[in-house]
């Protein structure tokens, strides 16, 4: 296989893996989200949560995985790119590594959501 055709098949390989493991973690919180949400107050805001989730975890894994650049100072031009194969799985193991550092911050903000989420409950509850 040439550096050309590596290049494709793992770009396409590397994008599709970010979409299979921002799905896989949005599969494996579903549940325990819902059951959150649940717990709001409002039901327009139950519902927009809902849909939210899983657009608020695959949009930051193909995010990151779209934010890593082939280009470099030493490597400006398509030749100079795919001229070492190292430096292609170099790249694409910085992909993978950005895409899950991407779904580690979107879940950590889905964290923050649910903290408020609670304390909303907490205190509408207390009102009451």
């Amino acid at each position: 296989m040439t550096n050309d055709t590596y290049l494709v098949v793992s770009y396409v390989v590397c994008a599709a893996l970010s979409i299979a493991l921002g799905t896989l973690v949005y599969l494996f919180l579903r549940c325990p989200f819902a059951a959150v949400a649940d717990a709001a107050p409002q039901h327009n805001l139950r519902s927009i949560l809902k849909r939210l989730f899983p657009i608020g975890l695959l949009f930051p894994a193909l995010l990151g995985f779209v934010s890593v650049s082939y280009q470099s100072c030493d490597r400006q031009t398509y030749a100079k790119i795919v001229e070492s194969r190292s430096y292609l799985v170099q790249k694409n193991q910085e992909q993978i590594s950005s895409t899950l550092l991407s779904i580690g911050v979107a879940v950590l903000v889905w964290d923050v959501v649910i903290l408020l989420l609670a304390k909303l409950a907490q205190t509408d509850s207390s009102s009451q």
